[in-house]
């Protein structure tokens, strides 16, 4: 359950879910993403830094903005699921 935006570079690390990850950012080697939690586009996780969870996460190097709301972490599990039903409309039975 996330949600990858464009030209993300993703490097041998651990994502949880529900995560949503803005266009363009780049998490590195041995980072990880907890669950529940917005990185901001053109973000950077630096190797093995741990975001913790619950929360929005800007800049570079990454830094801690502020807690989600309550409707912010329900757009996380809305997101993911918006994706996959856009991809079960269009696929033609492709899988």
């Amino acid at each position: 359950e996330i949600t990858v935006g464009h030209r993300v570079i993703l490097h041998g690390c651990t994502i949880e879910d529900r995560c949503l990850i803005g266009m363009g950012a780049i998490v590195m080697d041995g980072a990880g993403l907890g669950s529940g939690l917005l990185l901001g586009a053109g973000a950077l996780v630096p190797p093995g830094k741990v975001l913790e969870g619950g929360y929005v996460w800007l800049g570079s190097p990454v830094r801690r903005a502020r807690a989600l709301t309550g409707e912010e972490i329900e757009g996380l599990r809305y997101s993911a699921e918006h994706y996959v039903r856009l991809k079960d409309a269009h696929s033609g039975g492709v899988r």
